[in-house]
Formats: C-alpha cells, structure tokens, sequence
C-alpha cells in the first residue's frame, strides 16, 4: 500500500502552530490509523515567522549551518535547539509516523548570509582543496524555485559541499525522528534530478527509514516519473488539488497514463513507489493563499467526494458499455473585468452552514446552473463587506452586485467554460485485492443521472491466467446494495457520482 495519513496544508496553509497540529493528529490516531493512515505530516514553512508570508526574505529561522528551524512562537517545544524532538515523540506515542515539508536547495536567507556547512563525520566546517566551503559556494542564485523566489535556490549537488549541506539536513532531521519527508520545487516543471538522487542515496544509508514524496507534479509524466520512481516512495502528477469539479475531471486520463505505465507500486527507496494525485481535500479547509487555518467546508458535494475517493485508489481502466451523454459539461473560470462590463454583475452574499456566509455569482444567461460560490472570510467591522477569493488580496462586495478587487480596482467575473476532454462522460477502473477480490468503480462525470453498465467477462483481465468468470456475487458499498450475476451489473449513477463495487467471482 503507498503511504496515507493527514498533511496540514489544505486546512492551514502554512500557518499551523504546535497545538493546532497536535490536536490533528490525535484525531488522526483516533479515528484513521485503524483504517492504515500513518503519517500526520507538517506542510511548509514551518521554520518561518508569521511576520513574514509565504514569499518573504529574512523571516526564517535557521541555525548557523544554514538548516531550518522550527519556529519557536508556534512551536514552542522546540526551543533550547530541541527542533521536532519533542512533537516527534509524541506523534510516535500516538502510533503514527511523523512527516515534514521540505523546500529543495537552500534558503536565500542561508546563502545571503553565507552559513558555513556542517561536516556530519567531523562536526567541523565542511573543508575540501584546502579550503571551508559556505552557502555561497554551492547555492546557484540563477535557479531559484519558480513560485517561492525570494525563498530557497537550487544547490550544485556535483560538490562535496553540495552533498555535505544536504547530508548534514536530513541527519539532523531523522535525529527528531522524522518518518516522512515531501520534498517540494523539485518535480513536475521544477525538476532536479540531481537533488533527488543525493537526497535517495543519504536517505538509503541511513539507519532508520524515511519515505521520500515529491512535489509539485504540474507537467509530470510517465517518463520523467521512470526517471525518479526507484529513488523515492510517492512522486506528485498533478498541481495542488482543491475541492473543485473541474480538478477532479483533469485527474482521469493523468490517472489512466500513470496506471498503464506499469509504474504503480513500482520499486522505489527501501520498498515501492507510488504517483500521487494530491491530498483528498475533505473536511475543513482553507484557501491557497489564505493566512488563516479552516474556515469553511469543502465545496465538493458527497458524490463528487465519493468520486475522488475510488478514483484514487483504483488502478487499472477497463471497457465498459458506455451510455451516450448528450448534456454538455461546463466548469467555472473567475476573472476580472472592468466594472462598467455587465457580465461584472451578479454577485451576492447568502448565509452557508451555521455562521458562515459566502458570496456567489449567478449569470442570467446560466439561471439553470448551480451558481459559482466562494466563502468568505470573517468580516471586519468595517461598514463595507470584505473577502478574500483564494489569495491575500481584498475583495469589496457593492450593494450594485459588483465584487470589486481593492489592489486592482477591477471586478470578479465568472466564465462558463467547456470541461473538454470527456465527450463519453462516463469512465470505470478496476483492481484486484489481496485476497482475490475484484473492486469495480463506475464515474459518471455528467450532470444526469445515468445508468451505467459491465460484462462479468471484462473483469477477468485482471486476473492473470483467467480467461472468464460465470459467476460474480457481492455489494455496491455506498448503497449497501447486493448483486448476483453471471452476466450483466449495472448502477445508476447520481451526476457526478460514483458506484463502487467489491466482487468475488469464480
């Protein structure tokens, strides 16, 4: 099984505190880890004062040897240089594993002061041709990360030095007792295959194990994931994924290209590798750059969770009898537009769940569609109502409809676009258990209910050295519902819904 558990991002950004983080992972032990979720793992910036934000200079906290350091203010334990030490443990007394986010490189504020780097054989200065080596030798201010720049570069991991920074970080984090590491801005567009394999090679010699994540994945494919699958256990194909529709829809033929890539449970660091089609963003959410922890609910509605969830975990495609769906499919794009545009117009405050409110959009020309909504933040006590639209921006909502952008002056506008890519609207998956089993997942990516159907015969090309089954009997799990057949099954699929099916068949 590739490694599951609980990541602090999609409900705090980067802001998680010591308390808030504990408080999630005995939830997690207690309601998860009998289901083998292991890791609770803390997101980014997690060294960086919240004076700062997410791109900005100067606000981490690191020690003389240029490595990151906990934040004392939001983690208090780790002062008097006891760094995760003390949330280690008691996220291992818990029973579950202990992970962390790691930016690839070093930090711009490292190489700016030009921290010495740390021989780990000699508890020195690292030294090489006679000289110390510093953050300046090895840090190349020419590669910074693409979307933190002002925050960590790429190192040149073809010197010693190179090598030594790196080693001298991971050791220090496995002294904390850290299980889990997902390295970020070193996969997808932001490729360095030269830090991955120093990263893998110290890992490896290490004498606990720790499993290594890759992330971004935006532009990831299976070639470039042959190049790394041996090295770590989980690598990202896709970007950040977020409680939308149209997130869920790109995920299908990524998914479908991985599988039939043979590269699912392939070998990787000390076990197998996995892709990673992101976090399942469930729950209590933020919003990507939000500074603030969980505020509203998820967005998806339970069938498209139930969607995402088989999805997956689900691995190999397989032909079904595909309905024909006329409806056309449309997802929701926000962007801005003068405010004179009549397409400015529509925008509203409605009450969502208890004490939250929400502003959503609604087009005369799309009355029939569910309007687009956003959530808001708590509101000032200002007289004008303000909210953020997934960003650190203000957003000012007028009594004439209009959602105005406080830095550009602009307004929020909503465009119909076509979902292309899915003309049949329904897709299925099918895998095989550890004892025997046969697991069957029907999507029906339209917005009708649509019944969807499958042969018992299709079924056996899982199952190597079977040419055909007679007989297949078991349940559809989210209804409960028990099927016996030695021909035909089918469901009927709520739009955007699933059916998921757990067979034994002779």
């Amino acid at each position: 099984m590739p490694p599951r558990g609980w990541n602090s991002y999609d409900s705090f950004n980067w802001i998680i505190s010591e308390e808030e983080y504990l408080q999630n992972v005995n939830i997690v032990s207690q309601q998860l880890l009998a289901h083998g979720y292991q890791y609770a793992v803390v997101d980014y910036l997690w060294y960086r004062s919240l004076k700062g934000d997410k791109n900005s200079l100067g606000f981490d906290v690191i020690d003389k040897w240029g490595r990151m350091l906990p934040d004392p203010e939001r983690w208090p334990s780790s002062r008097g240089g006891r760094g995760f030490t003390d949330v280690g443990n008691k996220v291992h007394r818990t029973g579950l594993k202990f992970g962390i986010h790691l930016m690839a490189g070093i930090s711009t504020q490292a190489f700016n002061n030009n921290t010495p780097i740390l021989d780990t054989q000699t508890g020195q200065p690292y030294m090489e041709s006679g000289r110390v080596w510093k953050a300046r030798d090895i840090g190349i201010p020419s590669r910074p990360c693409k979307w933190m720049s002002n925050g960590f570069m790429a190192i040149n991991t073809k010197t010693g030095a190179g090598k030594a920074f790196l080693r001298s970080i991971y050791e220090l984090y496995a002294s904390w007792g850290v299980d889990f590491v997902k390295l970020d801005c070193v996969f997808g567009d932001n490729l360095d295959l030269g830090e991955i394999t120093s990263v893998s090679e110290i890992l490896n010699g290490l004498n606990k194990p720790i499993a290594l994540s890759l992330s971004p994945g935006v532009s990831a494919t299976p070639q470039m994931a042959k190049m790394v699958s041996n090295l770590v256990n989980t690598y990202r194909v896709t970007g950040d994924d977020w409680d939308e529709w149209s997130a869920i829809l790109a995920h299908f033929n990524i998914a479908r290209d991985f599988a039939a890539s043979n590269l699912i449970g392939g070998k990787g660091l000390k076990g197998k590798s996995w892709p990673d089609l992101d976090m399942l963003p469930f729950g209590w959410l933020t919003d990507p750059g939000a500074h603030e922890g969980p505020y509203r609910f998820t967005r998806l509605t339970q069938d498209e969770q139930r969607t995402q969830f088989p999805h997956i975990t689900r691995l190999n495609d397989v032909k079904t009898k595909r309905h024909n769906v006329t409806k056309v499919q449309f997802t929701y794009s926000l962007g801005l537009t003068e405010c004179t545009d009549p397409k400015a117009y529509g925008w509203s405050s409605e009450k969502y769940y208890q004490d939250l409110e929400r502003i959503c959009y609604k087009s005369p020309k799309h009355d029939q569609e569910e309007p687009f909504c956003v959530h808001k933040r708590e509101l000032p006590t200002a007289s004008s109502k303000q909210t953020s639209i997934q960003s650190e921006q203000i957003w000012k909502l007028k009594s004439n409809g209009t959602l105005v952008n406080g830095h550009s002056g602009m307004c929020a506008t909503v465009e119909h676009v076509l979902a292309e890519g899915y003309p049949n609207r329904i897709r299925s998956w099918i895998a095989t258990g550890r004892k025997g089993e046969t697991y069957v997942a029907f999507f029906n990516l339209s917005n009708e209910k649509t019944t969807i159907s499958a042969s018992i015969v299709d079924l056996a090309i899982v199952h190597p050295g079977r040419r055909k089954f007679i007989l297949c009997s078991g349940n559809e799990m989210w209804s409960g519902r028990t099927i016996r057949t030695n021909n035909m099954f089918s469901a009927e699929v709520p739009a955007h819904g699933c059916a998921l099916f757990v067979l034994q068949c002779s």
